[in-house]
């Protein structure tokens, strides 16, 4: 069993990405501009502000610490940052709790791909403990295609990114990809998003954010995702 500091991680990601208020999983930043601050164009995330550490300098990297509310502090990296599992265990021990990392099964890594965030104009990208299992399958498959598209055809460029079906997937243990997205068979996709929302269904995410519209959505954003 992982620690609770990793389990409260998770489901703070979840409890954000199921929000009644729509989706306010933010987990990639192309500026800080409007955030936790005032709003600028549609980069403004309200209810909390941004604090720079002593040991990270802000174009590394910032906490997020909500105003209010259920939700901990959150760590953001630069994608171009080194050394990020060292800069989440200190992290983790001031903010969240934790004791360290040895004993936590977890990997350290960026909710947003990093090499794909990087490609896209990204500043910062929000950092998360995963399990091991689905962060090493995602990486291998999806987040390998999403590095393609962008390279092939160019990034997208969007200033801010919110979670997906497949974030939550990957923050949440889903290792159920046979084959990676493609751009053009709606039927290897179509596969893939079934056995995604099927997976979480059974770890719990309600019913009314996984309906056969947001697995037909996620079908279609497989095909494109970059």
């Amino acid at each position: 069993m992982r620690p609770e500091w990793v389990t409260k991680g998770i489901a703070q990601l979840i409890r954000q990405f199921c929000s009644p208020r729509g989706n306010e999983a933010w987990i990639g930043i192309a500026s800080l501009d409007g955030f936790g601050g005032k709003p600028s164009g549609n980069l403004w995330r309200p209810g909390g502000r941004f604090e720079v550490l002593s040991d990270i300098g802000i174009a590394d990297g910032f906490v997020w610490r909500p105003d209010t509310g259920p939700d901990g502090p959150e760590l953001w990296l630069s994608p171009a940052k080194k050394g990020y599992r060292d800069a989440y265990e200190r992290f983790a021990r001031r903010f969240l709790g934790a004791p360290g990392l040895a004993a936590a099964d977890v990997q350290i890594d960026h909710v947003f791909p990093k090499k794909a965030g990087a490609l896209g104009g990204l500043a910062y990208v929000r950092m998360l403990a995963i399990p091991p299992e689905s962060n090493m399958a995602a990486g291998r498959t999806l987040e390998r295609e999403m590095v393609a598209r962008n390279d092939d055809f160019g990034a997208r460029g969007k200033r801010t990114r919110m979670a997906t079906y497949f974030s939550i997937g990957k923050a949440t243990g889903f290792v159920g990809y046979e084959r990676l997205p493609d751009d053009g068979s709606t039927s290897i996709n179509a596969d893939l998003s079934a056995a995604l929302i099927a997976y979480l269904r059974g770890f719990g995410l309600p019913a009314d954010v996984l309906t056969p519209l947001d697995r037909d959505l996620t079908t279609h954003t497989s095909g494109r995702l970059r």
